[in-house]
């Protein structure tokens, strides 16, 4: 009996010693799981990544998955596996082989080691860990930096065939090469561009090759508007985004009488329709010689904007490029989502569309007015974080408002010069109200009983 109680012991003994070792075990594996996850967060402790290429919001990015996902090519990792771009994901080995080609002194190991040099700086850049072994991500940086280069270098050749066999893929190309969630660190093409052509050494006197070819053959989406050179140098340039970002803005961020970030009492809310605005008198008109698409005014009773044509490749960029503001709105100032405020305010609905394109200050090249309408609207609601007391348009909504403020007094006075002129006018006028009223009264009851 003994004997039988020292074995069930000696059982429960090693039992618990098997357990207690696999808690071991567990807690060990817990321990690596997490220093391995520790160990992959990007950056230094308590200093904040430079993050610069970011995912839209889920809550509105299924209402504009046509203004967002690319439609031919992806750039970067966040819509590589998508089914519509992978013939061109095939053919980014040719476009690879056409730009080593371009330069035969140099080894394909030498672009593939410079990668591998930027690969870290390059993952710091995206809002979301990037699942992609090494390898991989160092494959999709050199694929796709040099395909953006080989794109920008045949368009100047005017190699329509070798960029791709339809014309009208090519401008799809270039719109989705500027897309928020489409993008690649620029040092990265930078850097690819400097390996085979040299060009680092006037960089930072505004002197770029790269700049220089990117300004020359890059479609400009508001054809009205010169695209400006941007005013910082190529090492601050964040993306091919962020260059047209800089290439719409207004000359020093500064408008004219609107004044940028003006302080002290101002309006505190969005302006009237433009169809509102037309019948309290407001006369919209065409600016002539603007210095920019942001160069609006308004004065008595007179509103000049610039002519904007609005089409698909607009929408397709301001569209991004407010997502792009937003996305730094701490660090950039308001302006392009002032631009859409406005123009939202003005345009509510296909009525008001149809007022600014009588005026000439909208061509409408999308289905129907009411397209233009919804764009607006949609891109005004889905972006965040005006101020109205405080953005680049606020000396026109603080005029606008005081002058709708001011309309019921004209108003009452052409009520005063029409209608009660003379004494019999007035009679009459004050007789055929009371006469109304009583009607009112005489129905209400009678329905009443």
């Amino acid at each position: 009996m003994e004997e039988i109680q020292a074995g069930v012991s000696e059982e429960r003994s090693n039992t618990g010693i098997i357990r207690a070792e696999r808690e071991d075990i567990a807690a060990d594996e817990v321990q690596k799981y997490m220093k391995k996850k520790l160990d992959e967060v990007l950056g230094e402790p308590f200093k904040p990544r430079s993050v610069t290429i970011f995912r839209l919001p889920a809550w509105f990015y299924e209402n504009s998955k046509d203004l967002s996902e690319p439609k031919i090519v992806s750039i970067g990792p966040y819509h590589h596996d998508k089914e519509s771009v992978q013939t061109m994901e095939e053919n980014k080995w040719s476009t690879l082989r056409d730009f080593l080609a371009r330069n035969k002194n140099l080894g394909f190991d030498v672009y593939l080691r410079e990668m591998r040099l930027l690969e870290g700086k390059a993952r710091e850049r995206y809002s979301e860990t990037v699942n992609l072994e090494s390898k991989d991500f160092v494959m999709m940086l050199l694929l796709d930096g040099c395909f953006i280069l080989e794109f920008l270098l045949k368009l100047k050749a005017e190699d329509w065939l070798a960029i791709c066999s339809l014309n009208w893929a090519i401008e799809s190309l270039s719109s989705d090469l500027c897309l928020l969630e489409n993008q690649i660190p620029f040092f990265v093409i930078h850097k690819l561009f400097e390996i085979q052509n040299g060009c680092s050494q006037n960089c930072d006197q505004g002197l770029c090759p790269l700049l220089n070819l990117i300004y020359e053959v890059m479609p400009w989406p508001i054809e009205e508007f010169r695209f400006r050179q941007a005013q910082i140098s190529c090492s601050q340039i964040q993306h091919l985004l962020h260059l047209y970002y800089t290439g719409v803005l207004p000359d020093n961020q500064l408008g004219g009488e609107q004044g940028y970030m003006v302080t002290g009492k101002s309006c505190s809310k969005p302006i009237p329709c433009a169809s509102q605005l037309h019948q309290a008198g407001v006369i919209f008109r065409r600016k002539r010689s603007p210095r920019d698409m942001f160069d609006i005014s308004f004065h008595d009773g007179i509103m000049e904007i610039p002519y904007i044509q609005i089409d698909s490749s607009l929408k397709n960029y301001l569209w991004n490029m407010v997502g792009f503001e937003q996305s730094q709105r701490f660090k950039l100032d308001q302006i392009l989502i002032s631009y859409v405020a406005l123009m939202s305010s003005l345009i509510c609905t296909e009525m008001d569309v149809a007022i600014l394109e009588r005026s000439d200050i909208i061509s409408n090249y999308l289905k129907n007015d009411e397209q233009v309408a919804t764009f607006f609207n949609q891109t005004s609601e889905n972006y965040f974080g005006l101020n109205y007391t405080n953005h680049y348009f606020h000396g026109v909504f603080k005029a606008i408002n005081e002058y709708s403020e001011t309309i019921w007094i004209k108003y009452r006075a052409q009520l005063m010069r029409e209608y009660f002129r003379d004494p019999w006018t007035s009679i009459l006028v004050i007789q055929a109200a009371i006469i109304l009223v009583l009607t009112v009264l005489q129905t209400y009851y009678s329905a009443a009983k």
